[in-house]
């Protein structure tokens, strides 16, 4: 596969990554999902695709891009670090609404945060551990 077919197809797989989730980000705001437990499958698959597919593409333009010990690296990290914190303590003190109208929200930044905490602990391997193999 030449060079030209390869980016484009990242292109293209970016676009459509990035357009998955605003539909279901838009739809989710203007509280469009059905509450029915057909319909909550259907979000919860969905809502996953989303998650999962952000933080894959994400991750690899991280990694593609951004040069080892960079400033823009490390604001992410620390981001990434400081999130999965302030869900848990606003999960613990109550301030995360479980209602039909906000639960895909928390459910997807949920979903976020556990992935932070995957993807951090992948990073911290590949940089102290695999690296003293």
């Amino acid at each position: 596969m030449d060079v030209t077919t390869k980016k484009t197809i990242q292109q293209i797989l970016g676009i459509l990554v990035a357009a998955n989730a605003i539909v279901f980000l838009v739809l989710a705001y203007f509280q469009a999902f059905s509450s029915t437990p057909r319909a909550i499958v259907f979000i919860d698959f969905w809502g996953r695709l989303c998650v999962y597919s952000l933080w894959f593409t994400c991750y690899a333009l991280y990694r593609k891009y951004l040069p080892e010990k960079s400033i823009i690296k490390t604001i992410i990290i620390l981001i990434v670090c400081i999130n999965i914190p302030v869900f848990l303590i606003l999960g613990y003190f109550n301030k995360l609404s479980p209602d039909l109208a906000t639960l895909p929200f928390i459910d997807f930044w949920g979903r976020l945060t556990v992935y932070s905490l995957w993807f951090m602990a992948y990073e911290f391997y590949i940089q102290k551990i695999q690296k003293n193999i």
